[in-house]
């Protein structure tokens, strides 16, 4: 039987942040990922062991996998990873347009595989680029901020949530920040950093990705649900059932397809976003807890990262488009 996640309690409501308040509240009410049985078949498309278990992973050609104590790049062509040390925890890793990685270790920022690090005011967590890759935001959870850089590392701007931000999603724009302890969403202006709008985001909020200029998209965990926002200003525009785990998620802009992983079923789905309401496209047999996902902006092809069943090894899988 499935394990029930845990009621949300204590949500504080989005009117009463105070932008400058010191971020109090822990993580305690995020739901978390529901397990799955081994899986019944082999998944699809190519799998290859690594040591340990995966924190985040990003693909652009190369895929890039963090695990506890390193980076581990796996070739475009080929199954041997390669292992590069980093000194701090990794957190969270995004591919950029013009090509290489960026990652988020402890309180730096570091290029893949270059190995160039940027200092941040904080411990990092989520990460985001916009589709032109002209600047990352990075979340710093402890603070309550998130920090806008540029191209080279430069510290562009600074922007107090007043909240705990989790996850992150940007278009040209606007940048959404996702408070999973809050299950909120709050938009806020890329080029001067004000704050927009902010909504409640079902019940259990825990990714954000961007799907579209102006739109992003929720996966709401404990109610099992795909929340689909559009901004300016900010509107719940879809809201359909995805059963099954919901868990992690990654807009292919090519296709129009928001994929998102089934950690209950080692499932991941395909759902066009074109029309008023989701319509699926496809659906993939998984590694075990797909905990991580990315797509390839240029030939959408996915990367997934879950687990072996044991907890002490991880799996990355590369599935063509």
């Amino acid at each position: 039987m499935l394990r029930r996640l845990l009621p949300l309690a204590g949500v504080l409501a989005l009117t009463a942040c105070d932008a400058g308040a010191p971020v109090s509240h822990p993580d305690a009410t995020v739901p978390t990922p529901t397990w799955a049985p081994a899986p019944s078949a082999p998944p699809d498309g190519t799998t290859v062991p690594v040591p340990e278990p995966p924190t985040g992973v990003a693909i652009g050609g190369d895929v890039v996998l963090l695990a506890k104590t390193a980076a581990l790049v796996l070739p475009e062509h080929g199954n041997a990873t390669t292992t590069i040390p980093v000194s701090g925890s990794p957190r969270s890793v995004v591919a950029l347009p013009g090509g290489g990685f960026r990652a988020v270790v402890g309180a730096t920022l570091v290029e893949l595989p270059g190995g160039t690090v940027t200092k941040l005011p904080g411990e990092g967590g989520a990460i985001a680029v916009p589709p032109g890759g002209d600047w990352t935001v990075v979340a710093l959870p402890e603070r309550g901020d998130v920090i806008m850089l540029s191209a080279r590392g430069d510290t562009l701007r600074t922007i107090h949530t007043g909240g705990r931000p989790s996850a992150l999603a940007a278009d040209a724009e606007r940048i959404a920040v996702l408070d999973a302890s809050q299950s909120s969403i709050t938009t806020f202006d890329a080029a001067t950093g004000a704050r927009q709008e902010g909504l409640r985001a079902g019940d259990g909020a825990v990714t954000v990705a961007a799907a579209g200029a102006g739109r992003f998209a929720v996966i709401d965990a404990r109610d099992g649900e795909l929340l689909v926002f559009d901004a300016g200003p900010l509107i719940l525009r879809q809201r359909y059932p995805v059963p099954g785990g919901a868990w992690a998620a990654a807009y292919d802009a090519g296709r129009g397809v928001l994929w998102v992983t089934l950690t209950a079923r080692n499932e991941v789905v395909g759902l066009h976003l074109g029309g008023g309401t989701p319509r699926e496209t496809a659906r993939h047999r998984t590694v075990r807890l797909p905990l991580a996902l990315a797509v390839d902006a240029t030939t959408g092809a996915l990367a997934v990262a879950g687990t072996d069943g044991t907890g002490g090894q991880g799996l990355v899988q590369r599935i063509a488009p």
